[in-house]
């Protein structure tokens, strides 16, 4: 037996008839071969449609044959008086006839096509009878009596599983890389290996997304091809098949076009089926997603770090282990009140960075050059050197801990609690101090008149410290004030120093008020607001009320392991300073009495100096505003308000964060000295991607939404054996020439979606001869599926 070959191009359909002969001279003759009777029909028309091809169903069976030899005769004779339907009645008789005719629609008077009503048009339909029987069965063109098995198209099948799933990976690896991180991070730094080259992921998407829905489209014909014949999903009708060979349901004007039914029916409108809702909902979300992808990511300049590498030499500013006791305390101190009296704000130079704990709660943005110093720093800080971008390795560097909070009663004192109100510091002389029972200080500072610039507002403050006042009196460097060790190292961060403040204050008119020529409502000066009820009006102070802060604060400094990526330093080690002799720098904590009080050295006996103006100094460190002159230019050195609680905190604090800077970096922003750091690795300038203004965890998931239907689709339908390849125009117009009397007359009538014969022809894609060892492929109703192991003809 010769071998069977499928043809070229074979797809089993209905859009042929058996061994039809075209003739261009207005005739067509059908022949069925390998049978008993052999049945001959001629139509002919008129030279009007001269040239045209007719195709004509000729599945006549023998008792077809002689139902009509009477009425045409076994000659081949013309019908000798030939109606204008006649030949459209002949042609609807013999489509009828045949064992295997399934029913479409019901039996229905047919009218002529409009082109076949014109009464010059002869029509002749003559039947001629063979000695052969004709088989009454449907059969393609081209396609041997055993069939073929319905192809697979497994490499589209393979296609469209691989192209959704490579987008939403590639959309996932982005994510995961770049913009998982939150906005400031510098996890985007680390270089991993994977999407480093921010240029060409940030330009692919909007490659992507300019494609992907194409893309996406060709996934979903071939799956549509191979639902509509399975029950579950077939179209109830030949429209709503027609409709989805379309693929509006991935069109905009589709969409909008159901919504204006929804609209007009006020209920859930399933005029184009289920399945035409399903899928257009799942393209509807990738339609909205893939423009967007382009918005959740931005390009910013940043840093690239690698830890497999060392990079260039590293140049920092900074003071190392060698250097940082090199300084005289005593100038060192002065330089520090200067800058914190005068109103300058602590900066901390070039990078701009300082490192926390992991899992810290201060906030941090490594990702920006305008870090400050925190106001809350309970949880250790570490300040490193500093260079122009982000350093990994092991440092040396100086670890504090500061925070302050306003005392609202005198229980929150631990210190200024035991103060004596009793005291006379009159008769003792101002400026004066005491020693309590467990060697804590207490420090009393009158406002000194002669010297004061503010004139409106009078001021007392006492100080109250845990250090001793042989630690506040220490000029040396020692382990009691300084970082260097004489007997014992120095106490760690584990161990804090206490200052505590108490403000005194009132304020009084000004005594050339009444000749400010502006609206004296414009000002308005300000008592003492969220003060202390038990420091009100007190024997020492009368008239005058209380604000309050107490602070905590350690530091030390040694060795730790920095990481600028993620602005955090591990394996702090504490190392002592090298003596200097002379005296070297006080530590962070016990240097802050001095600042406050205006002076470098604070004698054992507290005789303080007349000549300082530690009242104005606050307000200046703050930078809080007075009233200078009037409108004549005389001099008022006013002050519209006192100081308040939170304006006394963060004075204070100031003064801690401007003692740091000063023991790391000498107070300055810009330092022109530099000097190398080995054995680190900086980040270098390059291009990072950062989160957009749409969340891409949303995009992420609209993505995989959309991939997982359409994944879904081809591994459940893409990979049976199915009649054609994509549901497109073609394989529509085949089951038209299939049934040309059912379809034509309609069709001519207007728009397809009007159509009522559409809506009653089926839309399921079956076996249109179940029965039969060579099946045939057509729109069935009922249900009948395909048989995947079948052949088909």
């Amino acid at each position: 037996m010769a071998a069977r070959r499928e043809p070229e191009g074979y797809s089993p359909s209905v859009y042929s008839q058996p061994s039809m002969n075209y003739s261009r001279a207005s005739t067509m003759r059908t022949t069925s071969s390998n049978s008993d009777n052999t049945i001959s029909t001629v139509s002919s028309i008129s030279a009007r449609s001269e040239g045209t091809i007719v195709p004509t169903h000729t599945n006549l069976s023998q008792n077809s044959v002689e139902d009509f030899s009477d009425e045409k005769g076994a000659g081949g004779r013309q019908n000798p008086d030939p109606s204008p339907n006649s030949a459209l009645l002949n042609f609807s008789r013999i489509a009828r006839v045949g064992t295997s005719y399934t029913p479409l629609l019901e039996e229905q008077p047919m009218p002529p096509p409009p082109h076949l009503q014109s009464s010059s048009t002869t029509f002749h339909s003559p039947i001629y009878k063979n000695s052969e029987a004709s088989v009454s069965r449907r059969k393609t063109a081209n396609v041997p009596d055993f069939g073929f098995p319905l192809p697979r198209f497994i490499i589209r099948g393979i296609i469209s599983i691989v192209i959704p799933v490579a987008l939403v990976v590639y959309y996932f690896l982005t994510w995961w890389r770049w913009l998982r991180f939150p906005e400031g991070s510098s996890e985007v730094w680390q270089r991993t290996g994977i999407l480093d080259n921010v240029n060409i992921v940030n330009y692919s998407w909007f490659v992507i997304a300019t494609f992907a829905l194409n893309l996406g489209t060709y996934a979903v014909a071939g799956s549509v091809a191979g639902m509509v014949m399975r029950k579950r999903w077939a179209p109830k009708n030949f429209r709503r098949l027609l409709i989805l060979s379309g693929n509006t349901f991935q069109d905009p004007a589709g969409w909008f076009n159901a919504l204006i039914k929804l609209v007009q029916k006020r209920r859930l409108y399933k005029r184009n089926g289920t399945l035409w809702d399903i899928l257009a909902f799942f393209s509807i979300i990738g339609f909205a997603a893939w423009p967007l992808t382009g918005l959740t990511m931005q390009t910013q300049d940043g840093f690239t770090i690698s830890r497999r590498y060392k990079g260039d030499e590293v140049f920092v500013v900074g003071r190392n282990h060698s250097s940082i006791n090199g300084r005289d305390g005593a100038l060192t101190t002065s330089r520090v009140t200067t800058f914190w009296s005068s109103g300058f704000s602590p900066q901390l130079p070039l990078r701009k960075q300082f490192y926390i704990t992991p899992g810290s709660s201060i906030q941090l943005n490594v990702s920006s050059p305008d870090n400050t110093l925190p106001d809350d720093a309970s949880e250790s800080i570490f300040l490193g050197p500093q260079s122009m971008g982000p350093l990994v390795g092991s440092v040396f560097g100086l670890a504090i801990r500061y925070n302050c909070s306003i005392v609202n009663q005198t229980s929150q004192f631990t210190v200024l609690s035991r103060r004596n109100d009793t005291f006379d510091l009159d008769r003792s002389g101002s400026r004066f101090g005491y020693v309590l029972p467990d060697q804590s200080v207490i420090i009393v500072r009158n406002q000194s008149r002669s010297i004061n610039l503010i004139s409106n507002v009078n001021g007392s403050l006492e100080l109250g410290t845990s250090m001793t006042i042989s630690e506040l009196a220490d000029p040396t460097d020692s382990e009691s004030i300084g970082y260097a060790s004489i007997f014992e190292s120095y106490p760690g961060l584990n161990s804090t120093v206490v200052l505590e403040a108490a403000l005194w204050q009132s304020i009084s008119p000004i005594e050339s008020y009444g000749r400010i020529s502006v609206n004296p409502e414009n000002f308005n000066f300000r008592d003492a607001e969220n003060d202390i009820p038990e420091f009100r009006n007190t024997l020492r102070y009368p008239g005058q009320k209380a604000v309050g802060v107490r602070c905590e604060a350690s530091s030390a400094i040694g060795t730790a392991l920095i990481n600028g990526v993620d602005g955090t330093y591990t394996n702090f080690t504490q190392l002592d300073a090298e003596i200097r002799n002379g005296g070297g720098i006080k530590r962070f904590e016990t240097g802050i009495p001095h600042m406050i009080v205006q002076t470098p050295y604070i004698p054992s006996n507290f005789q303080l100096s007349d000549n300082v103006d530690w009242f104005s100094a606050l307000y200046a460190s703050i930078e809080m505003s007075s009233l200078t002159t009037n409108a004549f230019g005389d001099f008022l050195g006013a002050a519209p308000s006192v100081l308040q609680a939170e304006d006394l905190k963060r004075a204070i604090l100031r003064a801690y964060k401007t003692h740091a800077v000063h023991i790391m970096y000498d107070g300055l922003a810009d330092p022109t000295f530099a000097w190398k750091l080995e054995n680190v690795t900086m980040g270098t300038p390059t291009m990072i991607l950062t989160r957009g203004v749409v969340p891409p965890e949303i995009i992420l998931g609209m993505l995989m939404a959309w991939a997982m239907a359409i994944v879904i689709l081809s591994v459940t339908y893409q990979f049976r054996r199915r009649w054609t390849e994509t549901l497109d125009g073609y394989t529509i117009f085949r089951f038209g020439v299939d049934r040309p009397d059912d379809v034509l007359p309609e069709m001519l009538a207007g728009e397809f979606d009007n159509a009522a014969v559409l809506e009653k022809l089926p839309g399921m894609v079956g076996d249109l001869e179940p029965d039969n060892e060579v099946g045939y492929i057509g729109l069935v109703r009922g249900g009948q599926e395909a048989d995947w192991g079948k052949r088909y003809g």
